[in-house]
């Protein structure tokens, strides 16, 4: 079983800010396709390679992918999200 993978945000928007629906979709194709350069996930993305270039990098110091040589992965199948109530 592989080690388990924990990013804490503050709340719900740091959540939404970090997890944009293009950044979702982004790793969606990771998980599907496997490595990828950042200008191959462009290319299937059918997105700008720098607006790519950014989200990986901000997707890569979250921990939530992985650089493998010139390729980018996601290193997990399942993704989990716990939000609290505060009083």
């Amino acid at each position: 079983m592989a080690p388990r993978r924990i990013l804490a945000l503050p709340d719900l928007p740091a959540l939404l800010r970090a997890l944009t629906p293009a950044r979702w979709q982004l790793l969606e194709r990771l998980a599907a396709d496997g490595p990828l350069s950042v200008y191959a996930l462009a290319k299937r993305l059918q997105r700008d390679y720098k607006n790519v270039h950014t989200d990986v990098v901000q997707l890569g110091a979250l921990g939530l992918i992985e650089r493998r040589g010139a390729a980018v992965a996601v290193p997990w199948d399942t993704v989990r999200a716990e939000l609290r109530l505060s009083a």
